[in-house]
């Protein structure tokens, strides 16, 4: 009984020891975005945002949240680096053409969005957006994802 209770002190400060180390860390990935139908000439910049189901559509509660000015190319390639998985998200785009940061709509003839906009999957809604349509598992280091702007 002695022996163990001499060990006892070394393993408790070898398990702490592996708990804290980088590899007991969440692991990370990388969403690899290619974003075509960008309107140029339109002005703004394409605003990014990375959701979990908790966040949705709520972008202080957004993942990543990422502006890039558009210029007059009409497709965009960016990577969401050190992104925590096993999860699942969705991605929400639109086209801040007036640079007011968010996503202008009108409510006449019937809801709508006025920018560009576009969401993982190409989930188009026909009402308010759900995450269970938008959304995809990230369980791999590398995953690629294309999304059509729309309007």
């Amino acid at each position: 009984m002695k022996p163990i209770r001499r060990l006892f002190p070394v393993i408790l400060i070898a398990l702490l020891t592996l708990a804290n180390s980088p590899a007991a860390a969440a692991d990370t990935a990388t969403i690899q975005l290619r974003i075509t139908d960008v309107k140029p000439g339109e002005g703004g910049s394409i605003n990014i945002l990375l959701y979990d189901r908790d966040g949705w559509l709520t972008p202080k509660k957004a993942i990543r949240h990422i502006e890039i000015p558009v210029d007059d190319r009409q497709t965009y390639e960016i990577d969401l680096t050190d992104i925590p998985y096993p999860a699942i998200y969705a991605v929400q785009l639109f086209q801040d053409q007036n640079d007011n940061h968010e996503l202008d709509m009108h409510w006449l003839p019937w809801p709508g969005p006025d920018e560009p906009y576009g969401f993982s999957n190409n989930y188009k809604p026909f009402g308010k957006p759900t995450f269970t349509k938008a959304s995809f598992p990230l369980n791999k280091k590398r995953l690629s994802l294309q999304i059509r702007m729309k309007k």
